[in-house]
């Protein structure tokens, strides 16, 4: 099998696998495009007394050369996230998205993900979920 079917395989494996990880209760804010570098918040989402655990995904990561544009592939590892309360501004500490991050016993209220990279000469695109349960 080659590589690109090997890639493939792995990501249609642990999509499966985070699916039926997840409880029924929680719920599932969906994919949401996100570009590190670029000032903007990647995803928003809420969580309430009862689903208060925050599980944040990246994947199809694309990493692009600032200085020429050049694209490959790019791994959740080099990528940190937080997430910022909409009512008082403050934020998490960063926590790395090498597979998935988790949030816990979060208050009630609305939320921001924001995506970082570890690199001045590239930026990170991709897709990001969020599960609140």
């Amino acid at each position: 099998m080659n590589a690109r079917k090997m890639a493939i395989l792995f990501v249609a494996l642990f999509t499966f696998m985070v699916v039926s990880a997840v409880p029924a209760y929680a719920t599932d804010y969906g994919n949401n495009y996100f570009k590190t570098e670029d000032g903007k918040y990647d995803h928003t989402f809420k969580t309430t007394s009862s689903e208060k655990n925050v599980q944040v995904y990246a994947f199809e990561i694309k990493k692009v050369k600032i200085s020429t544009g050049g694209k490959s592939d790019g791994s959740s590892s080099s990528l940190d996230v937080r997430l910022c309360s909409s009512s008082s501004g403050n934020c998490t500490s960063w926590k790395n998205l090498s597979m998935a991050a988790e949030f816990t016993d979060m208050k009630a209220g609305t939320y921001y993900a924001d995506i970082r990279d570890k690199y001045d000469s590239y930026y990170y695109s991709g897709l990001v979920n969020v599960y609140v349960r």
